[in-house]
């Protein structure tokens, strides 16, 4: 038997070679079809990023305005300063170069105010990028550029970025909110309009060579970036001013436990003129914690979970806006919209009776005024000024669930407001399917239903301006950078609620207890306000009963309301708790300051101006008879000390002083001006300070809530503080409060 292959065996070794060559043909045609056309895109740009270098631009960030273009936020120009280790190397071995690492090093370290060692390490890496330092001046950069220019040491990166700035510091945080350390917005305004104020970050792609130097002149592309657009607020850097300053005055006498908060707008379009809570905190320091006693507990705690737990709850809070972010049981608050709603539907009248009673009876659970003497029977009028919760019980029973529930939610207080804020949250409410006697009797007076404050002041809102409910907006406009509108944000009525004339009764209806019960409410002489105030328990909280939420609630002009505010005191201490005690004095403090500012000035009766500060004028170097003539008519007394024709010295000189208070002209350039030391009149009635100032041979200018009331408390923040020596005829200004509480 022959051992050569036949002509069979030949031909199958052949299909076999032939089938393996064919296989290998058909993957060779596939890979490179697969590398040249179906994964084209995948190798040109893994191509493109071995022979090009990309750098970002990042877009400036839009600016935040108050109504007024004040700036609130800006962004600045900064950069970060990295290394590329790999080609660190590189450069420094290449022959033209004549540095060591430790040149580098040490200059890096000089610029940047950095340690030494951490630079060193960094550049010792084995990877292609290491970030030294962010946020680095436009000064410092240019420094390191030029030296990596000098010594061609393209593995120094200077990238363009920007940082963000809060001119105004801690004014209106809650509201503006901060950015999220890679630059995006993550509370307040920054966060809900991030998409308009982060604009459109730019590119920069340069060739380089195998060894990743820049390859001038070769291959340069440049994307610019697209700046943000810039927001344009309704609010104002005074009247947001005034609010905090009010605030701080609140948590200083009161300490709330829970932080207050307060809103200024215009009950007409819903523009938020301010809005802030306590404590507030530095945007361009967020981490550092503001409430004092809080920060102090954090500072003795050791190192741990625990402490890392604390600093984050604070942070929260602080962070947190308590107008939109936290709900609370309104109190008499609540009652404007429980006495429209029956207005509205005729099942009440203003003039009708309502018993009071003390207590009152609902399904065999007792009701209690918070008066100790029953107020007998009253109109709507004096039940809304004695805040009386019987009465109110009797208007809530005349509604049943089917209609309050109806106004309830028309008012708003199912829904959020829609206000260009993030976490904004709604009411936790009883819905009229579960809603009995009971419960409609507590939620009567506001002690059932809990809402936010701005559900409660945009709801009252709608009580006094007509019946309108309103959207509550923070920006007014959005701006690109050249200035040209973008968006203008109208103002948006959801609904009307109540009649006009409904609203013109509830108006006049609240203009009457601020009249005729000053010392708890907003009175201010001159000016035309209505309000109400209100203290509820945080029952679901403490079962006691024994924590509180005081709050105030005030328009101006009564007639023709043009601004709104609350204030709301959460768990206060040092014995006061009612809202006429804790709210009502610094939601005056706000009006006083902000109503001329707005345009809105006071107009006095002939009653009102007996006891109005008046301004004293100087008339030194004036005939004696002439300046008499001149202090008297102002209503002022006055006395002479001297024989001289002329008057060289008066105390006081300037300022102001109530009517009635006596200015001491001395008329002899030798004469002795006499002195007195100033009396403590903290705890005295307005007559008993007035009595021991005059004694002293001192003048009083009382002001605060309860300024010019009867029986009204001074505290003890007197202008000059007792025992202080001072010239006879001194003004000592002095805050009054109310003596009793005529309303919740």
């Amino acid at each position: 038997m022959s051992d050569k292959p036949t002509s069979s065996m030949k031909r199958r070794l052949s299909g076999v070679v032939y089938a393996i060559l064919l296989v290998v043909v058909v993957y060779l045609l596939y890979t490179m079809i697969r590398l040249s056309i179906i994964d084209a895109s995948k190798w040109q740009e893994l191509a493109s990023s071995q022979q090009l270098k990309s750098t970002t631009i990042t877009a400036s960030r839009g600016t935040i305005y108050d109504s007024n273009m004040q700036i609130l936020a800006q962004s600045a120009t900064v950069y970060t300063i990295a290394v590329d280790p790999v080609l660190l190397t590189r450069n420094l071995n290449e022959e033209e170069c004549e540095l060591e690492l430790s040149d580098v090093v040490s200059t890096l370290a000089d610029t940047l105010e950095m340690d030494a060692g951490e630079i060193e390490g960094k550049c010792l890496k084995d990877n292609r990028y290491q970030e030294l330092k962010k946020n680095v001046e436009k000064a410092k950069a240019d420094v390191i550029r030029e030296y990596a220019r000098e010594n061609k040491l393209s593995a120094l990166i200077a990238t363009e970025s920007s940082k963000r700035f809060y001119p105004e510091n801690s004014l209106a945080a809650s509201v503006i909110g901060h950015l999220h350390y890679d630059g995006y917005g993550i509370y307040g305004l920054e966060a809900y309009y991030d998409d308009y104020l982060s604009g459109t970050d730019g590119k920069t792609l340069i060739a380089t060579d195998n060894k990743g130097n820049e390859i001038p002149y070769d291959y340069k592309q440049y994307y610019e970036a697209q700046p943000g657009d810039s927001l344009v607020l309704n609010l104002d850097i005074t009247i947001q001013s005034a609010l905090e300053n009010a605030l701080l005055d609140c948590v200083e006498k009161h300490a709330p436990l829970c932080r207050a908060t307060g809103i200024v707008m215009n009950p007409n379009t819903g523009a938020v003129y301010a809005m802030a809570s306590t404590y507030g905190y530095d945007l361009n320091n967020p981490a550092e914690i503001t409430n004092p006693i809080t920060a102090t507990q954090i500072n003795a705690m050791p190192d741990g979970d625990e402490k890392t737990q604390a600093k984050s709850k604070a942070w929260a809070t602080q962070w947190k806006n308590k107008a939109i972010s936290e709900i609370y049981f309104p109190g008499s608050v609540f009652k404007v919209i429980t006495a429209s709603s029956a207005l509205e539907e005729q099942t009440i009248t203003a003039s009708q009776h309502f018993g009071c009673g003390i207590e009152y009876r609902v399904a065999d659970t007792p009701f209690h005024c918070w008066s100790t003497y029953d107020h007998g029977a009253q109109t709507l009028y004096d039940a809304m000024m004695n805040s009386c919760n019987p009465a109110f019980i009797r208007i809530g029973e005349t509604l049943q669930p089917a209609l309050f529930c109806k106004y309830y939610s028309a008012y708003g207080f199912t829904e959020a407001t829609g206000i260009d804020l993030p976490s904004e949250v709604s009411s936790l409410y009883v819905s009229e399917n579960r809603m009995g006697p009971v419960e409609l009797a507590s939620s009567s007076f506001g002690q059932t239903n809990k809402v936010t404050a701005i559900e409660m002041i945009t709801a009252y809102s709608a009580v006094v301006n007509g019946g309108y409910l309103v959207t509550p907006q923070i920006v007014d406009k959005i701006i690109d950078s050249n200035g040209n509108v973008v968006k203008d944000i109208e103002p948006v009525i959801k609904r009307q609620v109540i009649s006009e004339d409904t609203s013109a009764q509830m108006r006049e209806i609240l203009e009457y207890v601020v009249e005729n019960a000053k010392g708890g409410n907003a009175y201010i002489s001159g000016y035309r306000i209505g309000g109400k105030s209100g203290t509820s328990q945080k029952i679901d909280e403490d079962p006691s009963g024994h924590t509180y939420v005081g709050s105030y609630c005030a328009f101006a002009p009564a007639n023709d309301p043009q601004v709104i505010l609350l204030i709301a005191v959460d768990d206060p201490q040092n014995g006061q708790f009612y809202g006429s005690q804790v709210a009502a004095p610094y939601a005056t403090e706000v009006l006083e300051a902000i109503l001329p500012y707005l345009g809105i000035y006071p107009e006095y009766t002939a009653e009102q101006l007996e006891e109005i500060a008046v301004n004293i004028k100087n008339t030194e170097f004036a005939d004696v008879d002439d300046a008499k003539a001149t202090l008297e008519a102002l209503g002022l007394k006055v006395t002479v000390i001297g024989d001289g024709d002329s008057v060289v010295a008066q105390v006081p000189s300037s300022g102001q002083t109530k009517r009635g208070s006596t200015v001491i002209l001395y008329t002899e350039n030798n004469a002795v001006q006499e002195t007195t030391s100033v009396p403590s009149i903290a705890g005295l009635t307005l007559e008993q300070a007035q009595t021991k100032l005059e004694e002293a041979g001192l003048n009083l200018l009382p002001s605060g809530s309860a300024a010019y009331t009867k029986g009204a408390l001074a505290g003890y923040d007197q202008s000059v503080a007792a025992g202080t020596v001072v010239l006879k005829g001194t003004v000592v200004s002095v805050t009054f409060y109310p003596s009793s509480v005529s309303s919740q």
